[in-house]
């Protein structure tokens, strides 16, 4: 079990910018989204010390219409003047099931984060919405079913997995066409769904866990005790994990669209060790029940959490 698991950006990220959330934040087209990320994501993984995650190389067989041209060994194409098709031995059958948060708290980042609009990340729900897409499309690319679920304050909105291209297409059009609102509440929101995949898969949770403690915990229970690999993508602005407000500041509830006003040197402590406090109690249970947690910033490149979701699926398999 990995209770943090940390990647090296530089490492993975080879020329590309599409692994870069606000460069990718500007582009609407889910589908590009998703293979821009993606794409970028397995370039800068050839150029790294990470290798064979998905599958093993097995035999060559000659090249067919509608073969996909990245498979293509162009070294043997020089040699005999044919052209092969690299075939793999691929881990499949694995039913991953996205959750990701659609509560209103997802609409906090990018220029509304901090005064002025000097923010380093983008909003949490565009990172997260995007984080969902190319996770789809990478397992359904790979031979895995891929669902959906939107939660927020009460039972989710499930799209059970599969594994065809259709399918990816209905799960860009569900994510497109949602928007984040109303409050939290974790434990509603994600129950039955345990129940509803008796069978044993993937479970990819995507939220900012700006919600009561206990309620996570016990939204994260039901699928532990059904054996379920889980992996927690916790999301959050980078000003909401440094908190670097300084000036008399009115902050306003994403959700209850409650105001307080304060001094932000005068709170920043105590907003610290509350967090703190609260990630920690998720970090140990998520550690005793074999949970990869994953703390991510939307400054942060995609490839980090490519990378876990990858390092997570070699050991499910």
């Amino acid at each position: 079990m990995t209770a943090a698991v940390a990647a090296n950006p530089r490492s993975l990220d080879g020329d590309t910018r599409f692994l870069d959330p606000r460069v990718i934040a500007h582009i609407t087209n889910l589908e590009l989204v998703a293979r821009f990320i993606v794409q970028g994501f397995l370039i800068g993984l050839h150029k790294s010390p990470y290798h064979g995650f998905s599958s093993e190389f097995s035999a060559y067989r000659k090249y067919a219409k509608g073969d996909s041209f990245k498979f293509i060994d162009w070294k043997v194409v020089a040699r005999t003047d044919r052209i092969y098709i690299k075939q793999f031995e691929e881990n499949t059958n694995t039913r991953c099931h996205i959750l990701l948060d659609a509560s209103g708290s997802m609409r906090f980042g990018g220029a509304d984060a901090f005064p002025g609009g000097h923010s380093l990340g983008i909003q949490k729900w565009i990172y997260g919405r995007n984080l969902a897409a190319a996770l789809a499309y990478l397992m359904i690319h790979q031979g895995d079913a891929a669902g959906l679920g939107i939660f927020r304050d009460e039972h989710a909105s499930v799209i059970s997995a599969r594994s065809s291209t259709v399918h990816l297409h209905q799960l860009y059009k569900t994510l497109a066409n949602t928007e984040p609102s109303r409050e939290t509440n974790t434990e509603k929101g994600l129950a039955g769904l345990p129940e509803r995949f008796p069978q044993r898969g993937l479970i990819v949770l995507i939220s900012d866990l700006l919600d009561d403690t206990e309620r996570i915990i016990e939204a994260l229970k039901g699928f532990s005790y059904r054996r379920h690999e889980i992996i927690v993508f916790h999301l959050l602005a980078p000003e909401e994990r440094e908190f670097p407000y300084r000036e008399n500041i009115e902050f306003v509830d994403a959700e209850s669209q409650q105001r307080l006003t304060a001094q932000g040197s005068y709170i920043a402590q105590a907003y610290r060790e509350a967090l703190a406090g609260h990630t920690d109690k998720i970090v140990r249970f998520c550690r005793q029940h074999d949970i990869d947690f994953v703390p991510l910033t939307t400054a942060e490149l995609l490839s980090s959490a490519l990378l876990a979701y990858l390092s997570k699926r070699q050991r499910a398999s």
